[in-house]
């Protein structure tokens, strides 16, 4: 029997409580709901602590998982992996998953894609990558039709994964985009080690050396998988039109509606032209009758802030990933806005002087550090209270030509926290302006501000 055969037989098998654990599913649930979920709702994924301690969470909250993961390890796997996305976890709960189940190896890298998690909008991966004695990969993803041909309208948000361990990595579809029947998966993966292959710098390598020849990752294997997607699973969610104003921070903005597929929920916003500031990002949850929370981020395709709009989101609709309710079937939700954040319209460009440092304005707790000038390369040390984006793509030197970065790379270090505020972890972001002449530059900041509301704004939905 293989995987597939293993986790349909299980899921059937799973829908037949035991007599002597009657109403136990039912208790065990209200218990976590009670007392647990709110605060495992903000459990950071960062470390193999949590990601046990969220299992442990999993397994009390959902017995047909606890008996699940006891017969079949890959399912403990998939179990883990979706520890922190109520949307997912209940996805897999309600057998909404398609085992996959393939398996290539390639330079004596193997890779292997075990499960797919995906509504009419959004495809999650689930897969493993081992060999060739690495301490870490990372994989890049790319899709086409099953002949190849480009598709539009798409994202992928993806990253590093541990040798053999179950990662992921997701795909959402824009608006009028919709995933496709079949698709061809090509995933090329990079690996490094964390020293003595010339992959990693040393611990004490100034950050601006430069890079030993060879040290740039290469690509070391490619995988390319031809997929058949289930239909079972991308039917279209459920679509709650709201066309209401609210002022946040004395701003308008435009609800439109909130889209409810089973892997996610996605709530489009537009604003006001006539603002003085452009939303960069807004802080919000969903709540039932019962007192539920549904959640932006977590593991809802996004961190929870911008996640596609128009050119400054003047006129567009910009739309935002939270938690979905779909398997829930709420009578009543309300949306809760309880923080934004903004980009001032007067406040979007700064000046830097690239001899002394001097800003013309700067964001609250930023700082330039240091600038250091090698040949026509300009290289750029940022002191700032957040590891968030900090500046767009674009930015504009004296003469007015305008610049944009090919590809930005960015290093984002943490600090240690200055001694009079211990609580603050100061982040430092690296940037190069390359073959770059001219002693002052104009950078574009991403944003200016954020509010964090004293009462949040309730809004009822149909």
């Amino acid at each position: 029997m293989n995987r597939n055969e293993e986790y349909w037989a299980l899921a059937a098998q799973l829908r037949e409580t035991p007599p002597e654990l009657e109403g136990t599913v039912d208790r065990a649930r209200a218990r976590a709901r009670k007392k647990h979920l709110r605060r495992w709702l903000g459990i950071p994924a960062a470390s193999l602590g949590g990601v046990a301690a969220a299992f442990v969470l999993l397994v009390n909250c959902s017995l047909p998982f606890a008996q699940a993961c006891g017969r079949i390890p890959g399912l403990r796997d998939l179990a883990a992996a979706v520890a922190f996305s109520p949307s997912l976890k209940a996805a897999v709960e309600n057998d909404f998953v398609q085992v996959v189940d393939r398996e290539q190896t390639e330079n004596g890298i193997t890779f292997r894609l075990d499960y797919l998690i995906l509504d009419a909008m959004q495809i999650n991966f689930f897969y493993t990558v081992s060999g060739g004695d690495y301490d870490s990969y990372h994989v890049y993803p790319s899709i086409t039709g099953p002949d190849g041909e480009e598709l539009e309208g798409y994202s992928i948000i993806s990253g590093e994964a541990a040798p053999g361990e179950l990662s992921d990595f997701n795909v959402n579809y824009s608006d009028d985009s919709q995933v496709p029947e079949a698709l061809r998966l090509t995933c090329k993966v990079t690996a490094r080690r964390e020293a003595g292959d010339g992959t990693a710098p040393a611990a004490d390598e100034s950050i601006w050396d430069e890079p030993a020849p060879g040290r740039e990752p290469e690509i070391v294997a490619t995988f390319t998988f031809d997929l058949e997607l289930d239909d079972r699973f991308t039917v279209p969610g459920d679509t709650l039109p709201l066309d209401k104003w609210v002022e946040v921070d004395g701003q308008r903005l435009l609800l439109r509606e909130l889209e409810v597929n089973p892997t996610h929920a996605r709530l489009a916003v537009s604003t006001d032209p006539e603002n003085t500031a452009w939303l960069r990002g807004l802080d919000f949850y969903l709540e039932d009758e019962e007192g539920n929370r549904y959640e932006a981020g977590a593991r809802s395709g996004s961190s929870g802030r911008l996640v596609a709009s128009g050119a400054d989101g003047v006129n567009e609709v910009i739309y935002y990933y939270l938690e979905s309710s779909f398997f829930r079937h709420p009578e009543r939700l309300t949306l809760y806005l309880t923080g934004a954040e903004w980009l001032d319209k007067d406040a979007e460009w700064i000046t830097v002087d690239l001899t002394t440092g001097a800003a013309s304005w700067l964001p609250e707790g930023v700082e330039f550090r240091s600038i250091d000038r090698r040949g026509e390369d300009v290289h750029c040390v940022v002191d700032t209270p957040d590891a968030g984006a900090l500046f767009t793509w674009d930015y504009r030197d004296p003469e007015g030509g305008e610049h944009r970065w090919e590809s930005m790379s960015m290093t984002v270090r943490a600090s240690e926290p200055v001694e009079e505020d211990l609580e603050t972890e100061p982040h430092q972001i690296s940037f190069t302006l390359g073959d770059y002449p001219w002693d002052t530059v104009e950078l574009k900041l991403r944003a200016s501000r954020e509010t964090e509301l004293a009462e949040p704004v309730a809004v009822a939905l149909p």
